[in-house]
């Protein structure tokens, strides 16, 4: 993907999260399927990886560069579903608004030519463009859970 083929996701996903805002609180915080997640809970879980790559990642994301492994992923959405929780589903449409349009802000700021320079996460090897290629793949399979219909 290009540069602006991935800046064309996330503006998507905005649009996504602004047509949640037709849910009503109720919605927002049922689970899509016994046992699974809420909308809530999905969208926070969203939020919080964009923070952690706002925080931790994009700064990083340089040739060479040598970024720690990823934190425990139990452990790390157990804490976003807490935090989804503790705020109305408004509130957390509200803050994955504001994540991904902060992290569309730095990614604007990058030149397309560094899109292609390896960085390092633990032992595996990234560059910007697979980073975020892999990232709006996790927002599908996320938007997938939220759509009428879904029953996985």
């Amino acid at each position: 993907m290009t540069k602006d083929e991935i800046l064309k996701a996330h503006q998507q996903y905005l649009e996504w999260l602004d047509s949640l805002e037709s849910l009503s609180e109720e919605e927002g915080n049922t689970p899509y399927r016994e046992g699974k997640w809420t909308p809530n809970e999905i969208i926070m879980h969203m939020a919080e990886w964009d923070k952690f790559t706002l925080q931790e990642r994009l700064p990083l994301m340089k040739e060479g560069e040598k970024h720690q492994a990823y934190p425990n992923f139990e452990d790390f959405n157990a804490k976003a579903a807490a935090l989804a929780n503790e705020q109305t589903f408004k509130e957390t449409i509200a803050h994955a608004k504001e994540q991904r349009k902060a992290i569309m802000g730095e990614l604007k700021k990058i030149d397309e030519i560094e899109w292609d320079k390896y960085f390092y996460i633990g032992d595996h090897s990234s560059t910007i463009r697979n980073y975020f290629t892999d990232f709006l793949e996790h927002d599908l399979h996320h938007q997938k859970q939220i759509s009428p219909g879904y029953s996985s």
